[in-house]
């Protein structure tokens, strides 16, 4: 597979450059960064080392990859006609359509509620993970699994599994927006969304349009751009607060 191996050095690169900006704010050294945004980009940067992983592994067949047609026979031969019906819809809530319409909503619910920048980060997270699937199904161009185990059509490349990065993105980034407004419910809300992003790659993979390495691949690339979507919605929440500070320590001066 093309690019694989530029991809490991790259991510290799990331995370390298992340340890030493660590290394300098942990020293006492700029430049220092937030502990939030530090967790943040770490994790992106280590997901992004998992992604490369996965691709070098479909580029050179073994180790994780040596998985993927024992798996998908596994689905294959415990089909069952309700679990098809369920899982078509499944799979169609998760598709390109499904996911646009929750990222309009919610876009349309916080710019009622007058929260913009949240509404902005809501849909440059989704228009971003569009942006994602189609780029990097151009760059690696892998087949999907044989016709005949395929219960839908499909008939753009395989790898990475759009529904899979697109919900774990668009479910990822609805669920955030409700933690912040409804903090009470981190855990109901968290579970719901988890829930809802492994139902939506399972389909793929029961429905056999995907490699389980190609819903892996969605998922950390999706979890990479969530994270950095989730910080600057972190940051569009701290501006305001800052400014109010600011604003207020003025008015205090004589």
């Amino acid at each position: 597979m093309k690019y694989a191996d530029l991809a490991q050095w790259v991510s290799l690169g990331l995370f390298a450059a992340w340890l030493a900006v660590a290394a300098l704010g942990v020293a006492g050294r700029r430049p220092r960064l937030s502990p939030s945004v530090l967790r943040g980009t770490g994790l992106v940067a280590a997901l992004l080392v998992l992604q490369s992983w996965v691709v070098d592994a479909v580029a050179d067949p073994d180790g994780l990859s040596a998985a993927d047609e024992p798996l998908l026979a596994w689905f294959v031969d415990h089909r069952s006609p309700g679990a098809t019906a369920v899982l078509r819809v499944v799979t169609d809530l998760g598709g390109t359509l499904g996911m646009a319409a929750l990222t309009a909503v919610t876009a349309v619910v916080l710019l009622v509620r007058r929260h913009l920048r949240e509404a902005v980060v809501v849909v440059v997270a989704g228009i971003g993970a569009g942006v994602l699937v189609a780029g990097l199904k151009s760059l690696y161009a892998r087949p999907r699994p044989p016709l005949a185990t395929r219960l839908v059509v499909e008939t753009n490349p395989s790898l990475p599994s759009g529904h899979a990065l697109s919900s774990a993105v668009v479910v990822g980034i609805v669920a955030a927006v409700l933690v912040a407004h409804l903090p009470r419910l981190r855990a109901v809300v968290t579970a719901i969304a988890a829930a809802a992003v492994l139902a939506i790659g399972v389909s793929r993979l029961y429905l056999g349009v995907h490699w389980l390495t190609d819903v892996l691949d969605g998922w950390l690339v999706g979890g990479a751009w969530l994270t950095l979507c989730v910080l600057a919605m972190r940051a569009a929440h701290t501006v305001p607060e800052r400014s109010a500070a600011v604003e207020v320590s003025r008015a205090s001066l004589p």
